[in-house]
């Protein structure tokens, strides 16, 4: 939350989301007009913007008084350059990681997430990938995907468009090596075996979408993405086909619902687990309502969210209570829900507790 302090002698006011800090500058004295200008640390221009994309992250699972993981993901840096970090304390591990997109070409550098994995996953990526044009890409990371160590990755292609830039087309041609470390006797002691194989590819995909206003009150729209992985050299392919209709209605003034499903079609085989995609299926709604007014402090909206997902027997409702803090360009507050289904416990439900953040 953030806080106002007043400067000695000339206002200054910065805001900031999930962090309470201020600066003061100090003015010289009419006696000292001629003196150095005092330094004076100013956000560059759009900062605030930035700070709705940022994610606020609490997870208490199935326990209120157990925090599984704290932190926040991409919380800009006061910087020239939009450098996003991500800083979350899991049980076992800290993730944390630091991005940036400059022009057409996205760097990122540390540690991801990894669930309940005893480490988080090293990661270095650049990734020149612009909407239509010539694409590469490198990246370097550890992996737990089997008797996997560490990859490394690198791609090159094109990208194009049709139909009013509704669809787009990606061709990649790339090249995977990846590092195997076993443990095997050798005279009668363990010895750590490191093997590196060579895997080319190729990656294919079509995607786009389309939609339209009803009247004042609905918007459909309907995307789809086809993808086909083909692994020459180990006579293997995939394919796979995801299709999601989705439907917003406004029947009153500050009432929104939502709809969305995503149906997944796959077949075929990969030659690397990291992008292998099966059949899937889930069913996503959703109402809220906006509060109207734009108080200091006060509620902004509550929302209801449902999901279902079909292929794993899971149903989610969670409820969410979004405060309206006028220094903060974002809603932010507690949402408190419940799962149906398979838990990590081994039990079939549990509680959900968590920190959720909604554009103003």
């Amino acid at each position: 939350m953030s806080k106002f302090l007043p400067s000695l002698s000339k206002g200054l006011t910065l805001k900031a989301g999930f962090a309470a800090f201020a600066l003061a500058a100090v003015a010289p004295s009419q006696a000292q007009s001629t003196a150095p200008e005092p330094f004076r640390f100013q956000f560059p221009a759009g900062y605030l913007s930035r700070l709705g994309g940022t994610e606020g992250v609490v997870d208490f699972g199935g326990k209120i008084d157990q925090v599984n993981a704290f932190g926040v993901r991409s919380f800009p840096l006061p910087t020239l350059q939009d450098l996003r970090l991500v800083l979350v304390k899991h049980n076992k591990y800290w993730e944390y990681n630091i991005s940036t997109r400059i022009k057409d070409t996205t760097v990122f550098a540390g540690i991801v997430n990894n669930g309940d994995a005893p480490a988080g996953i090293a990661k270095v990526e650049v990734a020149h990938d612009p909407f239509k044009g010539i694409q590469y890409g490198a990246s370097l990371q550890r992996t737990q995907y089997g008797a996997y160590d560490s990859n490394a990755r690198f791609n090159v292609g094109y990208a194009m468009s049709a139909w009013q830039d509704r669809i787009r087309i990606l061709n990649l041609v790339a090249f995977s090596l990846d590092s195997v470390t076993t443990t095997e006797k050798r005279e009668g002691q363990d010895t750590n075996i490191t093997r590196v194989s060579a895997t080319p590819y190729t990656f294919s995909q079509i995607n786009g979408g389309y939609g339209e206003s009803v009247g004042q009150q609905f918007n459909w729209r309907l995307d789809s993405t086809a993808r086909l992985y083909t692994f020459p050299l180990n006579d293997k392919a995939q394919w796979s086909v995801d299709v999601s209709p989705s439907l917003e209605y406004r029947p009153g003034s500050g009432v929104t619902l939502n709809l969305s499903h995503l149906e997944r079609f796959a077949g075929g085989e990969v030659a690397l687990p990291s992008y292998n995609l099966a059949r899937y299926e889930e069913t996503n709604a959703a109402i809220t309502y906006r509060i109207p007014g734009t108080p200091e402090f006060g509620i902004g909206a509550v929302r209801l969210r449902g999901t279902r997902n079909w292929t794993s027997d899971y149903t989610y409702l969670r409820n969410d209570l979004l405060l309206n803090i006028k220094a903060l360009p974002f809603l932010i507050g507690p949402s408190i829900g419940y799962q149906w289904g398979p838990a990590k416990d081994g039990s079939a439900s549990q509680m959900l507790y968590a920190l959720v953040v909604m554009g103003k």
